[in-house]
């Protein structure tokens, strides 16, 4: 994957991450989470639970 790639999937997470702690709505906190959790999975496949 291209270092351009792996930044912007990081950065993403990292903005999900940021908004899933700022939420209120329980819904909102678990979406930004999985959205989160979808962009790390980009950056490290191996590591997802549908590698194994």
């Amino acid at each position: 994957m291209d270092t351009d790639d792996l930044n912007y999937y990081e950065q993403r997470a990292e903005a999900e991450i940021e908004m899933a702690q700022r939420a209120h709505d329980s819904r909102a906190v678990q979406a930004h989470y999985r959205l989160a959790t979808i962009y790390l999975d980009r950056i490290h496949p191996e590591a997802s639970p549908e590698a194994s």
